[in-house]
């Protein structure tokens, strides 16, 4: 019997260590130089498929790579560095609310949203630490202040952005850290921030005491961004780095034509462009291949639902993708409302709903039946339980809104279990005081600090999008 007991209190801790899946991307590392490989998704789940579209050998006439030289490709629509400045972000022309927004009549929903919101407001203002304040613009808007009477998204530019060169010109983008400080621990995160809260691309910013836009970011993202799946060749870190690039770069990509008669838009060209290693790289091939991982990552939760085996968490498929893969789903998800996806991965992104609602019971049992096993890890479970209980609402809100799915009855229940479980879960958090150790938590267990941020920032905006508050644009 003990040994059977000890064998179990093994593997709920185990469990327990694979649920810890935190959205500040944990400790940071050096941005890859540029040539070094990364990892495919084999390398993220063992198995997942690599399409290779994006390191197709180049048309004739395409730009070539040497050692050293990029040589412009005469396709004009192929952007390049030399060019780049050329280039303007475009406004997405569509927006939507969901189309199954919570009860009115209820007033625990908005009163939680607020809670949430002064939380992310007296703690994710702070100057320095750039991952909690993108993520309180996130809950807080883009005219955000910090707690120093500066306007956040300059600030931000000031402190943390980079000037890099290529192609003879100079560009920008943010680092993935600044000495110890996270700012960017998935490629493109600001730039997906600034896109989805409204930000303008017109927004004047000073950047190594040099003037620019929040344009020039895009370019600067844009053409730093590489991806060759064939060669294994990439300038993100592994599959899980990429999301916030696909969505941030998808959402002000130039339309391809004006709206058609009648309002209707155009979605976004199949934009390319040359990156700064030489890389050519396709809009539409990076959101494909991104759909790839995601269902490849997604197949041992579909084989689990499909055959009614138990729900695992062992760091298997998207369980261990950030915030367990939410946000690889929301990325996919918008690129293919924007129309940057093939009809089959469509569909297949269509299919994750089913997923995601299946899942829903299965992650908030596996909560119940950790807390009663390891009482002395009820706070952090409950953080856990913030974190997937928010970005539920705010993957599956935001893809309701662009049209991806319309709930059915049982979904439109699921939908509102899950906004009461962030309203008990936060009133949990304020009963067990956690929401008011903040000072101590930030040297004592400075992760669960910034998930205590960075999670009460995406229940927020799940909260506002769930209650018809928020809108999607796209």
């Amino acid at each position: 019997m003990r040994g059977g007991r000890a064998r179990a209190d093994l593997a709920s801790a185990l469990l327990l260590a694979a649920l810890l899946v935190s959205c500040s991307g944990g400790a940071t590392a050096p941005d890859p130089a540029p040539g070094s490989p990364a990892p495919s998704p084999s390398a993220a789940s063992g198995e997942a498929p690599a399409p290779t579209a994006a390191g197709a050998a180049p048309a004739e006439g395409a730009a070539q790579k040497t050692d050293a030289i990029v040589v412009p490709a005469l396709d004009p629509d192929v952007w390049t560095a030399d060019r780049i400045g050329a280039l303007t972000p475009t406004l997405p022309l569509r927006s939507a609310k969901t189309p199954a927004p919570l009860p009115a009549t209820e007033g625990r929903y908005p009163k939680t949203a607020r809670k949430l919101e002064e939380h992310v407001r007296t703690w994710g203002r702070t100057p320095g630490d750039a991952w909690a304040i993108g993520h309180a613009l996130l809950a807080l808007g883009p005219d955000m202040m910090l707690s120093n009477g500066e306007a956040a998204v300059p600030w931000l530019f000031r402190t943390f952005a980079v000037e890099y060169r290529a192609g003879g010109r100079s560009l920008i983008r943010f680092p993935r850290s600044a000495g110890k400080v996270r700012v960017e621990p998935h490629a493109a995160l600001m730039l997906k921030i600034f896109a989805e809260i409204g930000v303008s691309p017109d927004l004047p910013v000073v950047v190594g005491g040099n003037a620019y836009t929040v344009a020039d970011l895009y370019r600067g993202v844009l053409i730093h961004s590489a991806l060759e799946p064939r060669t294994n060749h990439s300038t993100f870190e592994s599959p899980n780095d990429m999301p916030w690039a696909l969505q941030a770069l998808a959402t002000w990509a130039p339309l391809q034509a004006p709206p058609a008669a009648g309002g209707a838009a155009a979605g976004p060209p199949d934009l390319r462009w040359v990156a700064a290693d030489g890389t050519r790289m396709s809009l539409r091939d990076l959101s494909v291949f991104n759909a790839g991982v995601l269902v490849a990552e997604s197949q041992p939760l579909f084989v689990a639902m499909e055959s009614g085996a138990a729900f695992e968490k062992k760091g298997q498929g998207i369980v261990k993708y950030t915030c367990g893969g939410a946000h690889l789903l929301q990325g996919v998800a918008f690129a293919t409302a924007r129309g940057l996806n093939t009809e089959l991965g469509a569909k297949a992104v269509a299919g994750q709903v089913r997923l995601a609602f299946w899942r829903l019971p299965q992650e908030l049992a596996l909560y119940d039946a950790l807390t009663k096993q390891h009482p002395e890890h009820t706070d952090l479970l409950l953080v856990q339980r913030l974190k997937y209980t928010g970005h539920f609402l705010e993957s599956m809100h935001k893809m309701a809104a662009m049209g991806i799915f319309s709930p059915d009855p049982t979904q439109q229940k699921l939908l509102v279990g899950a906004a009461d479980q962030v309203v008990l879960t936060v009133e949990a958090l304020q009963q067990r005081g956690v929401l008011a150790k903040m000072d101590a938590l930030r040297t004592s267990n400075e992760q669960m600090y910034l998930d205590l941020i960075g999670d009460a920032a995406h229940a927020a905006r799940g909260l506002r999008l769930a209650l018809g508050e928020d809108s999607v644009a796209y």
